[in-house]
């Protein structure tokens, strides 16, 4: 259940799930907030501009004082760790072309110290609204006399009370650049720039996309809808070779005037709020600064896009208006039928913290003991000797690690020792006290006592190596062998590759991941992680672990060499997240098949092939769309075998006896529970759809766009969409609209493959009798937004004449590639799935004899039917066969 933000003694304006709005001054509804309660202030100010607006605004002398009230309410309300974020205009001197610097000197008063009579606050960074379609004002200096250029940038103050805020620049990551995925799959060396940075080989790692820019980008952008996204053009060559670092400016135009929220001002005649937030600043900031669940006030409202942002993004919110009007036009925002402005992070929005905590193997050792709960421990009577039995439950053991710590010895270095005395324990233990332990009591003067001990070191040793469960006991307690785990360890060249594969184990299979749940929750209350606290701490989990024990410190420093601690107890959930997979791709897990077996796996999912389909028709789709030749003679024995005996594939011969060339496959059970499943899970956390709706078959889909219910047409127009998308190996990047809400019949989707020519595509579904040249016209204008190469349109009518002719024209005379799929094709899909590949290659053949050969349309028509006439050949010949 999610708890309402703060409630005030007034009364709400409106208010929602998350959040409400407050009719009056903001001065006093802030006095109300209590200290440290809020984690994010994100507001816009009135500016103190040389003309006055209509919503009220300080002359720029006056501004800094005037100001400077409402700042300290914001200091006063925020948590150590909150942020105020302050966008706020520049102004012009009046009557001359020079800039005042009241926002400056804004800026440095509230970082004064209290004691120098500022507020206190911190600069956290200087962020930029970089605003495309601001006027050129001032006329006088800009349009009349040409001596100054247009002034198109909000300063955005970023503040805060400590140096370090809370704050994640990963959930605001934009998508790489093309130089940074080549360097990504091509590497490149790692050494000392000619600037003097060294470039080491952590940039060669892919960390999900590129850290953003202090350019914040807005989603209606010529660029696509991508947090962080760079738009400035003469910048352009800096941002896209930025390789790994975020830049602070953010682009958005905020004069729409056909939004939903102006179409519904108009309609009720309420004159819509003039100087409107855009949407991208908000979800930058808010995305950037807070968690789900976090209060974030605007005090300056006016159309309170920070509120249907926050909610969005589900945080909660709270906003204050002085002007009725403006916070009554505000409300339709949050109208059942307003969009949703920015798509909802979910999972994607969850830190890597939560991802691993959420993803570790749940066990018993994560389970506090019930009766621990408790005050008061049950006690039952013993009738036979009139003592008190406890009857609390067994308590859990952490992982024992003594004479274990790897500055002692590597890894591999003490495996291999436990590889070359098995299966031996005495000759081990021997080997381990002369080779690590022999001047541990040099000091002693009692030379068996000195032996002794040192004996003893060997053997909790060695006790810590079948703890860790690097060698396990076999007949008897003085023989052992190595597990299947310390040889994995010793097979690896690469040193730190055997330690993420021993904290991978650490974390999955011991108590590693209740090791970090001690610490992070020890930080998380300010106090200082050590050896008792955590022990502690532990103990309140359930564990049965003497505060002296140094079995966490050993666990905590292998733990470390892999990267789990930045520092000696900051945990790096980012690397806890790579080292236990959890974000791998579900075919990569996979990790014994070879390429080809993968391919050939990767269609059947694709294709979805559920009934037996004959191998020849997925090889293929595997050679049209994924460029790789399967060979006959290795189709069998090299793939279809193998993906048979692992259980994933089920296959027979296509006919009995003598010549038979093709196997029939399809998908087992096994494979469509566990990687058919996780491709539909991956599609719906990106599309919003549900796994249910995914689901559903390509002839099911096809079969409601006739349905006369508007609602489950529009849905199955979404889902053939992402039929097509699936069908064709391409990667859904967004949805560029949802027209079909508006009766328009139509859907419109944004793709995008690494393995075609052309990378990008723009996919548009309509459920249209006919589809004339003006659609297409209207596809190609739109790609100078989208900035697709393909058009794909797909309709369950027909394309005129027109349509055909433009399509082939603008193929031959541009860069574009466009595919047009109609009822017949739907058709011959439905028949067979992989007949979708011979139609996208068919078009392309015929795009190329046009283009590049010259060939007429006859022509084309010619080689067409005498292919169709020797594929039939073909066919009869295997039959005959």
């Amino acid at each position: 259940m999610i708890q309402k933000p703060v409630e005030l003694s007034h009364k709400p304006y409106y208010e929602t799930q998350m959040g409400a709005a407050y009719l009056g001054n903001s001065l006093p509804l802030l006095k109300q907030l209590p200290n440290e309660s809020v984690d994010l202030i994100c507001t816009s100010p009135p500016f103190a501009l040389v003309r006055k607006k209509e919503y009220g605004n300080v002359d720029a002398h006056e501004y800094v004082e005037w100001f400077k009230v409402f700042a300290r309410e914001f200091y006063r309300i925020l948590k150590p760790q909150g942020s105020l974020v302050i966008d706020i205009g520049g102004s012009w001197v009046k009557g001359y072309p020079v800039r005042s610097l009241y926002h400056f000197e804004l800026v440095i008063e509230l970082c004064k110290p209290q004691r120098e009579g500022g507020i206190g606050f911190l600069l956290a960074q200087d962020l930029y609204w970089y605003n495309p379609a601001k006027l050129p004002t001032p006329a006088e200096w800009v349009t009349v006399r040409r001596e100054r250029v247009k002034d198109a940038v909000n300063t955005v103050w970023w503040l805060s009370k400590d140096p370090h805020p809370k704050s994640n620049n990963k959930r605001v990551l934009r998508p790489y650049s093309e130089a940074m995925k080549n360097l990504l799959k091509n590497g490149y060396d790692a050494k000392m720039r000619p600037s003097g940075h060294d470039i080491s080989t952590k940039f060669q790692k892919d960390r999900g996309g590129a850290i953003p820019p202090n350019i914040i980008a807005d989603p209606a952008s010529e660029l696509g809808s991508f947090i962080g996204n760079a738009v400035l053009g003469s910048f352009n060559w800096v941002l896209e070779n930025d390789l790994a670092q975020p830049v602070n400016v953010i682009s958005a135009s905020n004069t729409a005037s056909n939004d939903y929220y102006q179409r519904r001002c108009k309609e009720f005649g309420i004159k819509p709020h003039p100087a409107r937030f855009p949407q991208a600043l908000p979800e930058f900031v808010i995305n950037l600064c807070t968690e789900p669940g976090d209060l974030v006030v605007d005090p300056f409202a006016g159309s309170n896009m920070t509120g249907r942002v926050a909610e969005t993004l589900q945080r909660q919110w709270l906003a204050f208006e002085i002007d009725e009007n403006y916070l009554q036009a505000s409300k339709f925002r949050f109208e059942p039928e307003a969009p949703l402005i920015v798509t909802p992070l979910m999972d994607l929005e969850k830190p890597a913290k939560q991802k691993a905590l959420e993803s570790a193997p749940v066990s018993t050792v994560d389970q506090p003991s019930k009766q621990k709960t408790e005050q008061n421990v049950m006690q039952q009577l013993n009738l036979f000797n009139q003592e008190l039995t406890s009857m609390e439950e067994h308590k859990l053991r952490f992982t024992y690690g003594h004479q274990f710590e790897p500055e002692k010895f590597s890894l591999s270095e003490i495996v291999q020792l436990c590889q070359d005395c098995e299966p031996d324990r005495r000759q081990l233990q021997s080997q381990i006290a002369e080779r690590f332990f022999s001047t541990h009591s040099s000091q002693n003067s009692n030379p068996t006592r000195a032996e002794e001990n040192i004996r003893k070191l060997a053997m909790n040793c060695f006790l810590s190596l079948r703890a860790y469960q690097l060698v396990e006991k076999t007949n008897n307690d003085w023989s052992y062998q190595v597990t299947d785990l310390g040889k994995q360890i010793l097979q690896q060249s690469d040193p730190q590759e055997a330690l993420t594969i021993f904290a991978r184990h650490i974390l999955t299979n011991l108590t590693g991941m209740s090791l970090l749940k001690a610490i992070e929750a020890i930080n998380a209350r300010g106090d200082k992680p050590q050896l008792e606290t955590i022990a502690y701490e532990l103990q309140e989990m359930g564990y049965a672990l003497s505060p002296n024990a140094i079995y966490t410190s050993t666990m905590r420093k292998w733990l470390e060499l892999a990267g789990v601690f930045e520092r000696e107890y900051e945990i790096n959930w980012d690397v806890v997240s790579e080292i236990l997979e959890i974000d791998k791709d579900y075919i990569d897990e996979l990790y014994t098949l070879t390429p080809e077996q993968k391919y050939f796996l990767l269609a059947m999912i694709h294709l979805g092939i559920e009934d037996w389909t004959l191998s020849d028709k997925v090889v293929k789709y595997v050679t049209s769309v994924y460029k790789v030749r399967l060979t006959s003679k290795m189709r069998v024995q090299e793939i279809i075998t193998p993906l048979t005996n692992v259980g994933l594939i089920d296959s027979k011969k296509s006919t009995d006896g003598r010549g038979a060339k093709s196997h029939y496959v399809k998908l087992t059970e096994k494979a469509k529970g566990e990687l058919v499943s996780s491709l539909l899970a991956s599609i719906a956390e990106i599309t919003k759809l549900s796994e249910t709706e995914l689901n559903r078959t390509f002839e099911e889909v096809v079969a409601d766009l006739n349905h006369p219910d508007k609602h489950v047409k529009g849905k199955a127009l979404e889902l053939l969409a992402i039929w097509m998308i699936r069908l064709t190996s391409l990667r859904f990047t967004q949805w560029r609209t949802r027209s079909y809400e508006t009766g328009q019949g139509e859907v419109d989707v944004l793709a995008a493959s690494d393995r075609f020519v052309y990378h990008r595509w723009q996919i548009q579904c309509k459920n249209t009798k006919k589809v004339d040249v003006e659609v297409l016209a209207k596809e190609i204008g739109m790609t100078f937004v989208t900035g697709a190469d393909v058009v794909m349109i797909v309709t369950t009518g027909e394309f005129s004449r027109d349509a055909f002719q433009y399509a082939y024209r603008m193929m031959e005379v541009s860069r574009y590639y466009m595919v047009l799929i109609q009822r017949e094709d739907i058709e011959a899909i439905k028949e067979d799935r992989t007949n979708i590949i011979q139609i996208l290659d068919k078009r392309a053949r015929r795009v190329f004899a046009k283009k590049e050969l010259g060939l007429t349309q006859e022509e084309i028509d010619d080689i067409d039917a005498e292919e169709a006439s020797l594929a039939f050949e073909d066919d009869v010949d295997t039959v005959v066969e």
